[in-house]
């Protein structure tokens, strides 16, 4: 009786190997299997089992999904980088504000532009014919024009060249019946007058030689720069983000490869074990759990690829490809931990690089300068001003004035002179007492800010780096738990075919492997993302990608 029961259980087991190396001919030809002999001599063995790790899978090409890859695009890390550079909509957004810091600044700098000026007035009076009217007229007119340039200097010096001229008629003794006798000769012409004058003005106390106006540009500056920083900071922010759509996408694609798999196994093992069943070493209810478990890994890999195509839309719109854009390879994510972690050293880093910091010590600047300005306008105000020219007059025309060598202005024998001084001072003004109280307040702030800052900036690097080498380990041992569970399934499965195991101990198995391939997957996704948030911790992010951020702002010619 042992040696018929022997030699039955060798022809069940020779049986079902015969047969599920058949079956997987047929039904899953081209997919992956793991091979593993059970005493190192089992070659003609041909087992459904997951052969590749998951890192295999983070590697792998998208050859499977797009057959027509090779002219698909290359998507490494760095080009996803300068794509989402250069196509991310929030990241042109952002850009282009980048471009829009130093508004304030340049608007400053508008009122030292140089200015055309030019004004014209005409004055035209009618009075009653009386004594006083006698000697001006009952009839004047005044025509007045004026043209020139002018600045203002940062000094506070203001500079203006005009050029005027006025013609002035009046009908004074020009009626023979009003005027007294001997006076018809006295009436004339249309009168031109014509000059050339150049003026200056200048503070001399409040506001001395463009005080206020220095201090003004300095603290416009460093709030250009300011922007510039915070923008550029939100810049590594978005860029990350961009990234985690990346590697969104590249998570999705490798479960769509774990479920093909789970999906692969889940048939071989449920053919198996009708194998057994028509050898009366299942029952028929095991048959029916691997149908459901078959239909159940149907939906978990529709459910993946309707993810994974999601996470692709998502991707191209990011990166602003078009929909039909296929990927001919991804860049493995990073596994190793970088080898320059020192927390003093990234902290010192951070301190020169972040911008929350550098933007301190200007905070802190512009404090100083508004205490400076607020005890300036505590100052009386004293304003010199002085105006040199020439002038011509003729009865004959306007352009006599400026083309006559004789007597035109160009022969500078009629002068104009004026000079004017100008004095204020404020008494018991609340207005320079409130700029004072809040100037001294806003340099206490920043104080207080810049004490508050030094602790921040070292607690978010040591949390970032904590949290670095935390993912790290987790991913590390994630990675060893799936290695450690594929190696079980393999046993349980080899198990399975020789009778030792049962159909639950498999799917529990095969359960067990999927998760924790999905969870390897997802660690190492996690590590790279907090990778990147230390760098974004120390502002080096633009650094390790080698990107010039002189060249992020775009072109003004809008």
């Amino acid at each position: 009786m042992m040696i018929v029961r022997f030699l039955l259980t060798s022809i069940i087991i020779l049986s079902l190997t015969t047969c599920s190396s058949g079956q997987k001919n047929d039904s899953s030809q081209g997919d992956d299997a793991l091979t593993e002999s059970a005493d190192g001599q089992e070659d003609s063995k041909s087992q459904a089992t997951i052969s590749k790790s998951s890192d295999d899978n983070l590697d792998r090409t998208k050859n499977q999904s797009n057959p027509n890859s090779a002219d698909g695009v290359s998507l490494t890390l760095d080009e996803a980088i300068r794509r989402a550079l250069d196509n991310d909509p929030k990241v042109l957004r952002k850009k282009l504000e980048l471009s829009k810091a130093d508004t304030d600044e340049l608007k400053n700098q508008g009122k030292y532009s140089w200015r055309v000026v030019a004004d014209a007035s005409i004055d035209q009076k009618k009075n009653p014919f009386n004594q006083s009217t006698i000697f001006t007229g009952t009839k004047t007119q005044t025509n007045e024009y004026n043209t020139g340039i002018e600045k203002l200097f940062s000094t506070g010096t203001y500079f203006k060249v005009n050029v005027g001229s006025t013609r002035f008629d009046s009908n004074a003794f020009e009626d023979q019946f009003r005027n007294p006798p001997g006076f018809s000769g006295l009436g004339i012409g249309p009168l031109y007058t014509g000059s050339v004058t150049a003026t200056i003005a200048q503070d001399l106390l409040k506001n001395g030689f463009g005080y206020k106006e220095r201090k003004t540009e300095q603290i416009l500056e460093n709030n250009s720069l300011i922007r510039k920083e915070e923008l550029e900071q939100e810049l590594s922010n978005i860029i990350v983000e961009s990234l985690v759509d990346y590697w969104d996408y590249s998570v999705k694609e490798n479960s769509v490869v774990t479920f093909e798999q789970l999906l692969n196994n889940t048939k071989n093992v449920r053919n198996l074990t009708i194998r057994k069943q028509g050898l009366g070493l299942s029952e028929n209810f095991e048959v029916n759990q691997w149908n459901a478990l078959l239909a159940q890994a149907e939906s978990q890999l529709a459910n993946a690829k309707v993810d994974r195509d999601e996470a692709k839309r998502k991707l191209l719109r990011t990166l602003n490809l078009p929909a039909d854009t296929n990927f001919s390879k991804v860049t493995p994510l990073v596994e190793d931990l970088p080898k320059t972690i020192d927390y003093k050293r990234d902290l010192e880093y951070a301190y020169n690089h972040r911008a929350d910091f550098r933007n301190m010590a200007r905070k802190k600047e512009n404090a100083e300068l508004a205490m400076k300005m607020a005890n300036n306008d505590a100052l009386p105000t004293l304003k010199v001003s002085g105006s040199y020219g020439y002038q011509a007059q003729n009865l004959v025309s306007p352009q006599e004035n400026f083309t006559s060598k004789n007597q035109g202005v160009s022969s500078e024998k009629y002068p104009i002179q004026q000079g004017a001084i100008d004095f204020s001072y404020p008494l018991f003004d609340k207005g320079v007492k409130a700029g004072i109280r809040d100037a001294e307040i806003q340099k206490r702030q920043a104080n207080i800010e810049e004490d508050d800052l030094v602790r921040v900036v070292a607690d978010d690097v040591k949390t970032k780096i904590d949290v670095l080498k935390a993912t790290y380990t987790i991913y590390k041992n994630a990675e060893n738990t799936e290695q450690e569970s594929r190696k079980y399934y393999n046993g349980v499965l080899r198990s399975f075919q020789q009778g030792r195991f049962n159909a639950v101990s498999v799917k529990n198995a095969l359960d067990s492997l999927v998760q924790d391939q999905l969870s390897m997957i997802r660690a190492k996704v996690d590590y790279n993302i907090n990778l990147h948030r230390y760098y974004v911790s120390k502002n080096s992010l633009f650094e390790e990608y080698k990107i010039d951020k002189d060249k992020l702002v775009p072109s003004n010619n809008l």
